[in-house]
């Protein structure tokens, strides 16, 4: 931090009705500069004090400052308008969408001194996702889950918006303390983007950049369009540093492989290739929705929209605990009951002496998945399946003396036979070639209907999809996902091979 470049301890911001004192810097980037205030607050004759955070806007590639006045460089003034002019505009967004979502930070005011502009937010009681890991070493997959599935969430709300935020990371998730547990919060929106429906950005940022680790490789180049899966990427390498408490590669580096050797023994199979597909260099590739991600991370609920988020990790422990205890307290009253089984039965297998040493010996509890490592590893051994464990070895000796199995049999065949009723009207997905009059579409096909990927080339004029009124022309094609005949993600092209418009719904 370069203390000539920020401003001092009580220096006072005038924003009118409020006058806000600064008690310290809280954080500065090449954009920005952070600072925790106090302000006092006037209601009738009472007037009290009360903690927040204002963001001052300092492209430091642009401008300086001059005791406290912000003075752009001679050569860069125009830039440094646009930054101002986007800073602000930035702010107006962010107090309409955290009224919205409390887990996006809460933007008050924003108003004009020293040559610049600055934003009031609300001050986060906590410390940062970064800062958490650093305290408590790397999580376990299902609670670095828990802590991020509410982010997850808030993004998915900002791409409904049609906004990207690009700056996405550790560092940038605050934890709010709360009386119910921790609040994670979405901050510095700095680099953020926001789009029309036809794909143009409404405004022009005057600066970009990337966090290393975090950003995808095309946000080096600079991201022209909206694209939820820059999004995703910076998401999954957010996840990524939760499990290993280490700070990803970069995007030009990193390795899948890398990444499915470091993960293997602590991740879910089926989540663990959600996490790779995340990951992948290539945008088109990469997940496109935060739902499809959702679901590959085997995360069921659906997003929250403008609900707020708690999440009580000390709970989430407790219950990790708990079931540790139950599965230990019910294999040991297996191995008792296999004992007491044992010693009833020890004449039919010989003399105790012998026979029965050796028969003991083979009577062995199963496997305990959730021992392999100590509590506090956070295996991710599925609670489900350690909870059923010693139950279903417990009713095998019943089954043996039943005199009666056959009605067993068909009870189980009948409940066995009730999930299949649905079958015959199942339609399997197929690969092919479907005409919709206006165009041909080459790929996957359900009920005729577009599913899956493909490639939609026009024929005729006529909209892209339902979803927008953007037409494609003769010869135009659009590479496209859909599901079940609805728009997921698409790409408009001409003829010739560019790139006219990204369409998502």
């Amino acid at each position: 931090m370069n203390p000539e470049t920020v401003l001092r301890r009580d220096v006072v911001l005038d924003a009118g009705d409020v006058k806000y004192r600064v008690v310290d810097v809280l954080g500065q980037g090449g954009f920005g500069i952070t600072y925790l205030v106090m302000g006092e607050i006037r209601k009738g004759n009472i007037t009290t004090e009360g903690r927040f955070a204002i963001k001052e806007l300092f492209p430091d590639q642009f401008c300086s400052r001059v005791g406290q006045t912000v003075v752009p460089h001679p050569d860069n003034e125009e830039e440094f308008h646009r930054s101002k002019a986007d800073f602000i505009a930035e702010a107006r967004k962010l107090h309409a969408l955290g009224t919205q979502n409390d887990n996006i930070v809460r933007v008050n005011e924003v108003f004009e001194a020293n040559g610049t502009a600055y934003y009031v937010m609300q001050f986060i009681n906590g410390q940062s996702l970064a800062e958490y890991v650093k305290s408590r070493g790397k999580l376990g997959y299902r609670e670095a889950v828990t802590l991020l599935e509410p982010i997850i969430d808030a993004v998915g709300y900002l791409h409904k918006s049609r906004i990207n935020h690009l700056d996405i990371k550790p560092a940038n998730i605050m934890l709010h303390e709360g009386a119910e547990g921790l609040m994670p919060v979405l901050i510095d929106f700095g680099l953020s983007m926001h789009f029309k429906k036809n794909g143009d950005r409404t405004t022009t940022k005057g600066v970009h950049g990337v966090s290393e680790g975090y950003s995808p490789l095309e946000q080096y180049a600079g991201i022209r369009e909206f694209m939820p899966s820059a999004d995703i990427y910076s998401l999954m390498a957010t996840l990524l540093y939760c499990l290993t408490g280490e700070r990803p590669e970069s995007a030009a580096t990193l390795r899948i492989a890398d990444v499915r050797k470091v993960l293997e023994k602590s991740v879910p199979p089926e989540a663990l290739d959600g996490i790779c597909k995340a990951l992948n260099k290539s945008y088109e590739a990469r997940t496109q929705s935060v739902a499809l991600l959702k679901s590959e991370l085997g995360v069921n609920t659906p997003c929250q929209g403008n609900d707020t988020v708690v999440i009580n990790v000390e709970g989430i422990r407790r219950k990790r605990r708990r079931i540790f205890v139950a599965s230990v307290v019910g294999i040991a009253a297996v191995c008792l009951a296999a004992g007491i089984w044992l010693g009833m039965h020890a004449s039919s297998f010989g003399d105790a002496s012998t026979d029965n040493k050796a028969d003991t010996a083979t009577v062995t509890p199963p496997p305990l998945p959730i021992l392999k490592d100590s509590i506090t590893s956070e295996d991710v051994a599925k609670p489900e399946e350690e909870q059923t464990t010693p139950s279903t070895t417990k009713e095998e000796p019943q089954k043996q003396e039943s005199t009666k199995p056959e009605p067993k049999k068909q009870e189980q065949k009948i409940s066995d036979s009730q999930p299949s009723a649905p079958k015959p009207t199942a339609s399997k997905a197929t690969t092919g070639t479907l005409s919709l009059g206006y165009g041909i579409w080459t790929g996957g096909i359900r009920d005729g209907k577009p599913d899956g990927k493909g490639k939609l080339t026009f024929t005729a004029v006529h909209r892209v999809d339902r979803s927008t009124d953007y037409e494609g022309r003769p010869g135009d094609y659009f590479i496209a996902t859909y599901t079940d005949g609805r728009l997921d993600y698409g790409k408009l092209y001409d003829s010739e091979g560019n790139l006219l418009k990204t369409i998502i719904p």
